[in-house]
């Protein structure tokens, strides 16, 4: 065991204490203070070596499979430390590839602060194609958390910090640690040690990125949460869950819905995961090509008041939904073809439609979707549905209703209606308040 000051007496001055890295240089702030972070078991160094800036990893408690899991980036033996003023001892250290930025804690943290909603977005599509990818493979990173993903200058995010790692050839061991328990599931133990281990942590901070996107002043109101938003231990009656699954109800967004959901669940395994994410991140980035739109409330709709996400409080009854802030989670198998624009001035692929009439409801683990023969057009991400009728599908999400385009696309909003019916001849008859009434296709109301 060794002391952040024994590493700091070290790399003050390197000569001849090296094996192979010759003497190295230690970076330091504007205040001449040497530069590095340090973690329960580990602190990292900003350094100069053979003229590039580099990180060296050095540890206060050696944990296992350093050799499997680092490779040749790790170096044994090589920095000597002293225990005692006439003598010391040889560590193992671990050289790598500095990567300058911020932690994404910190981006997140700034952005949230600044209500920078596009930054947001942007963190929440990066994150979460980089979670898919890293849920649907063999390996596991073991304590993902905000603070150990670095957000550079062009906005990418790379893992760092992979002492708890999984690999395949660690099957039936226990794992050396169990995380951070802010981003963990509650019932992990050393036991659990395979390639699921970032499952949770991975759907816990996709859904605190995607509600930020939303409403950033969650950040302020929240700060008291054990992790982003969430405290993993009271998951259940979580009051920042509660109102981010009720804020993408409303919005009609599926996947997001559905990650955010799977964070009650008793298993650390999230079956679905991966796709789910890979959804997310395609409707996000979508929006971000589109851009935020104006959203248009129905007509007699109450306007008093607005809430933190931007939405008119107290509102029932349709809204016409587009753009960014508002698009549907389900974006899988959608026909390609040229785009056109529609009668409301936004732009619509005109294939999506007669796609849209092909295609069949199904139902897959309790949920509903939409399939041709050929393709899955809507994944099953519903609680249930009527076929299209027009180029739209009336869906319930939770409590609400929307109905959706044959890309899966919400088009319109339904927040406090009871009952709605398809569209047939431009019209839908909706119950909104025990009002019974008809929606076209802007969301407009009419009496019957």
């Amino acid at each position: 065991m060794f002391t952040l000051r024994q590493y700091l007496t070290t790399l003050a001055d390197t000569h001849g204490l090296t094996r192979t890295l010759g003497e190295i240089e230690v970076c330091r702030d504007g205040k001449g203070r040497i530069c590095y972070s340090a973690g329960n078991s580990a602190v990292v160094f900003r350094i100069r070596c053979e003229g590039r800036v580099r990180s060296l990893r050095c540890y206060m408690h050696h944990p296992r499979h350093l050799a499997e899991i680092y490779g040749e980036k790790l170096l044994p033996q090589e920095l000597f430390i002293y225990t005692s003023p006439a003598g010391g001892v040889w560590v193992d250290v671990v050289l790598s590839d500095w990567i300058e930025g911020v932690t994404l804690h910190e981006a997140v943290a700034a952005a949230a602060e600044a209500g920078d909603t596009a930054r947001l977005r942007r963190f929440a599509a990066a994150f979460d194609r980089m979670a898919a990818a890293l849920t649907a493979d063999d390996w596991a990173h073991g304590d993902l958390k905000p603070e150990n993903i670095v957000a550079d200058n062009w906005g990418r995010l790379h893992l760092i910090d992979f002492d708890a790692m999984f690999l395949p050839a660690f099957a039936g061991r226990h794992s050396p640690e169990l995380g951070t328990a802010a981003f963990q599931h509650p019932a992990r133990t050393v036991r659990d040690f395979d390639a699921s281990l970032d499952d949770y942590p991975a759907a816990l901070i996709s859904t605190a990125l995607h509600a930020l996107a939303l409403d950033p002043t969650l950040y302020a109101r929240y700060s008291d949460a054990d992790g982003l938003l969430f405290t993993p231990q009271k998951i259940g009656t979580d009051a920042a869950l509660c109102e981010v699954l009720a804020l993408f109800e409303r919005r009609g967004l599926a996947a997001q819905y559905r990650i955010a959901r799977l964070l009650r669940s008793p298993s650390l395994r999230l079956p679905g995961l991966p796709q789910l994410l890979a959804l997310a991140a395609e409707t996000t980035e979508t929006d971000e090509i589109t851009g935020p739109e104006e959203t248009k409330n129905a007509v007699n709709t109450a306007t008093t008041g607005t809430t933190g996400t931007g939405e008119t409080a107290g509102t029932t009854g349709p809204k016409r939904a587009m753009g960014a802030e508002e698009t549907a989670g389900g974006n899988s198998g959608s026909a390609e073809g040229p785009a056109g624009d529609s009668a409301d001035g936004t732009t619509e692929d005109p294939t999506d439609g007669a796609v849209a009439e092909a295609a069949e409801l199904f139902v897959e683990n309790g949920l509903w979707g939409y399939r041709t023969p050929e393709q899955v057009v809507v994944p099953p991400l519903y609680d249930c549905g009527f076929d299209f009728t027009e180029g739209l599908a009336a869906v319930r999400l939770g409590a609400t209703w929307h109905y959706i385009d044959g890309a899966g696309r919400t088009r319109i909003s339904c927040p406090g209606c009871e009952a709605v019916k398809p569209f047939r001849n431009g019209r839908a008859p909706v119950v909104c308040g025990g009002r019974r009434l008809e929606i076209d296709r802007e969301g407009r109301e009419f009496d019957i």
